[in-house]
């Protein structure tokens, strides 16, 4: 075990004399050796490691799975996972870092992924995109001499999701033990006291070093604290001024970090997050939050989060698509999968030209719009106040080339999602673009 910290402690000041900008952002966090982990891990706070695992490890490959590990906070990616599969995320965002770090010269532990299709796309993108083909992405095959560089680990599946029944001797020169990661140990602890239930470990698909939810986050992966993290945006900055004054900041990580710091968001993840903030959360005391029970302390977890009924008004009048209908009907269906809630559908020309309502086991919608007249937003509303509904919030798809709005502000909220961007802007309610 002082093997690894002395070559960690080595490969952060390699990192600092020749990568600045990595070895800067290693600084943050003091490594912590956790032998249940199958390579490396971080949740933003520790940087956890194991050290038979990097015992095998060269020095330049050390410094490859230290930079790896924290460019995932740096990137944010333990604060906006939400309700995205553990597995799959991981996957993804290493597609998103290590042609960034390949790039700037980093050499990463042998078994690395990296997909020239994903060069330049966030996450968020390589996520869906993964999920639309099953969620997987083979481990590519390592070149010869690989498999000794890493301590003959068993590459054919996922690093660090053993069952109950696998013999963890299988990997004994990796030095994983129960490979999966029975779970994330307190900040300065040796491991032995872990503090989540394994059900909510998920090993490291990329086998370079795994991001994990961060603290700041609650049950379940969705971030209380709107999806960032002010510290490591701060660090981000910090890293990057310093690596400019010394003239090493490569063109890839410069456009990195203004997509981090300054992200331009995408029409999905405003729609997401607009509804997800009308939904309440329950609380639970049973089970107890396990987050805090190293703390000694009792408190609720998280049990599940209610969304009240939501109301999705379609502009029939020929000015919304069938494509963007579908498409729109299609995000939409991903969100609600989370909740247990009912969606009135109201469709809408100059009057009212239908309706239909849909439970979570009706999903995905599919949507049947009539009419083809000219616009009045008026009459949606009135059919949510003679209907007495009292909705968590209406959505309503349309060019916005209308001027019949309600003359009085509802007392729900109102999101407008405006196709061609083009009309008049509302007179209340926020409104996003659908491109």
């Amino acid at each position: 075990m002082e093997v690894a910290r002395k070559k960690l402690l080595k490969a952060r000041t390699g990192l600092l004399l020749e990568h600045p900008f990595f070895g800067s952002l290693c600084l943050r966090m003091t490594p912590v050796p956790d032998p249940k982990c199958a390579t490396a891990w971080t949740d933003g706070r520790t940087l956890a490691y194991n050290p038979a695992y990097v015992e095998n490890l060269s020095d330049a490959h050390v410094q490859g799975l230290m930079a790896h590990t924290v460019m995932h906070p740096a990137c944010q990616h333990h604060a906006r996972r939400k309700n995205r599969d553990a597995h799959c995320w991981n996957i993804a965002c290493d597609h998103a870092i290590n042609w960034i770090l390949l790039d700037a010269g980093i050499a990463l532990p042998p078994g690395y992924l990296d997909n020239p299709m994903y060069h330049g796309r966030t996450a968020d993108e390589i996520y869906a995109d993964l999920r639309s083909h099953g969620g997987e992405e083979s481990r590519p095959a390592l070149s010869e001499g690989e498999g000794e560089a890493q301590g003959d680990l068993d590459w054919d599946g996922p690093v660090g999701n053993m069952g109950e029944g696998d013999d963890p001797e299988d990997s004994s020169e990796s030095g994983s033990g129960d490979a999966g990661g029975d779970g994330q140990i307190a900040e300065g602890s040796a491991g032995d006291d872990p503090a989540d239930s394994a059900d909510e470990q998920h090993g490291d698909p990329g086998g370079s070093g795994e991001v994990r939810d961060g603290h700041n986050d609650v049950e379940g992966g969705a971030s209380d604290e709107g999806g960032s993290d002010e510290e490591w945006e701060l660090a981000l900055a910090q890293a990057a001024q310093q690596a400019r004054d010394m003239g090493d900041l490569p063109g890839s990580l410069e456009r990195l970090i203004k997509e981090v710091l300054n992200p331009e968001l995408d029409w999905q993840e405003l729609l997401e997050r607009y509804i997800c903030e009308r939904a309440r959360d329950d609380y639970s005391w049973t089970p107890p939050n396990k987050r805090f029970l190293h703390m000694n302390l009792i408190l609720p977890s998280l049990s599940h989060r209610k969304l009240p009924e939501i109301v999705l008004a379609i502009d029939t009048s020929g000015s919304v698509t069938d494509t963007e209908m579908n498409q729109f009907g299609a995000e939409l269906s991903g969100i609600l999968e989370t909740f247990d809630t009912t969606v009135h559908v109201a469709y809408c020309d100059s009057a009212m030209t239908g309706t239909q309502s849909f439970g979570r086991s009706d999903l995905p919608l599919e949507l049947t719009p009539e009419g083809g007249g000219g616009t009045d937003y008026r009459p949606v509303f009135e059919w949510v106040e003679q209907e007495g509904m009292a909705p968590a919030c209406l959505v309503y798809l349309t060019d916005m080339e209308c001027m019949h709005f309600p003359e009085c502000e509802p007392e729900y909220p109102v999101l407008w999602a405006r196709v061609g961007g083009a009309g008049n802007p509302p007179p209340f309610g926020d409104m996003i673009d659908i491109r």
